[in-house]
């Protein structure tokens, strides 16, 4: 893999290096300049770098220093070595969501294939130790919309992050199902557990940071890393998250950027549901029962429609609801029971029906599927 970048776009990895990770220091250094990084890096290599408020003389100093053609060779040789890419906010190929953003990173790394637009990108966040509901919900959602060609997008963290992108990876007929964000260098697996799933992104989605190769994960760097995981998304799905959650920092990111925000209900009285029922209760997420509810959103038939048809053709009110409910995955009496609020006989009398009639089948546990 060959680096080819223009002036402009080294002196911006240039600018984007020295000056840390964050956009506010090179957006001030960008308008210094009239927006030309070109015209920052030549300053710098005279040593006529003005003084800033926001850079001291230690930073300036280093500014300088490194602002060489030799330099920016080497970053690119080792980027090469490590078959990282690097994209720029001026090139074709940035993700045009992202760019849209308020405070979208000027330089993006990644391994793998990133693409400037795509049909349908979802993000999948939650907990970090979901319960089993957790992880059937999130696997089965991003399953199903990344058969029906969504990409989704995630962190690659503990638990939800890493359940999302094993679904899409499971999806048949999709050859770019999903994107990991994350908050340290794209060559540093965090979770080191993570290892077998950061590689199959890498081979058929993209492994995105705007840190650069090597750099460790930090506390700050995961609210960075939030708004790009929201930035390039269309829609953010909060399958799980307790009432005071790391989460809610990525779908302030999305509320802020004019995304759609969706979550799964849960038990009222299960901790790792309040957060999600919060959300919907509030009117800033919309209740997500399956894939299908956020396929609908966009406009897209959901491929489940046409693999399966729905016997009888026409279902009751109550039948419809439990059939959406098994379409994100099976579900146990006690879920069913919780999610309709149906009482036992009505919830019963259902069931039973629709087991008879074909459209779903119980498993040892009362377990229901479709």
């Amino acid at each position: 893999m060959k680096i080819r970048l223009s002036d402009e776009d080294r002196a911006l990895l240039w600018l984007n290096i020295t000056l840390g990770s964050g956009t506010a220091r090179v957006r001030k250094m960008l308008d210094a300049f009239d927006g030309s990084a070109a015209e920052a890096f030549r300053a710098a290599a005279k040593n006529e770098i003005p003084q800033f408020k926001f850079l001291n003389d230690e930073r300036r100093e280093d500014m300088h220093n490194h602002a060489t053609q030799r330099y920016i060779d080497r970053i690119e040789k080792r980027l090469e070595e490590l078959d990282i890419n690097v994209v720029t906010i001026n090139s074709d190929c940035y993700p045009a969501l992202l760019k849209n953003i308020y405070d979208p990173p000027y330089v993006l790394f990644y391994k793998g294939t990133l693409y400037a637009e795509h049909r349908l990108p979802i993000a999948i966040i939650g907990a970090r130790e979901p319960s089993d509901y957790g992880r059937r919900m999130a696997r089965q959602l991003a399953e199903d919309l990344a058969r029906s060609g969504a990409c989704i997008v995630s962190g690659l963290a503990y638990g939800l992050d890493r359940v999302a992108a094993e679904g899409a990876l499971d999806a048949e007929g999709n050859d770019y199902p999903t994107i990991a964000v994350l908050g340290n260098g794209p060559n540093v697996v965090y979770p080191s557990v993570n290892r077998d799933v950061y590689d199959l992104i890498a081979k058929r989605g993209a492994i995105v940071s705007e840190f650069m190769p090597g750099i460790a994960p930090t506390p700050s760097h995961f609210p960075m890393r939030n708004r790009i995981i929201s930035g390039l998304s269309r829609g953010v799905i909060v399958v799980e998250a307790r009432e005071k959650s790391g989460t809610f920092i990525t779908v302030d990111c999305a509320l802020e950027q004019g995304r759609d925000v969706f979550a799964i209900p849960g038990r009222v009285s299960d901790e790792l549901s309040m957060g999600t029922n919060n959300l919907i209760r509030e009117g800033l997420a919309k209740i997500t029962l399956s894939a299908e509810d956020v396929l609908e959103e966009y406009g897209i038939k959901p491929m489940a429609e046409e693999r399966k048809a729905v016997t009888p053709a026409e279902l009751s009110f109550e039948q419809e609801l439990i059939h959406r409910l098994l379409m994100a995955g099976e579900r146990t009496y006690d879920e069913l029971a919780e999610l309709t609020g149906f009482d036992a006989g009505m919830l019963n009398s259902t069931l039973t029906a629709m087991e008879f009639s074909g459209i779903i089948k119980q498993s040892v546990g009362r377990l229901f599927s479709l």
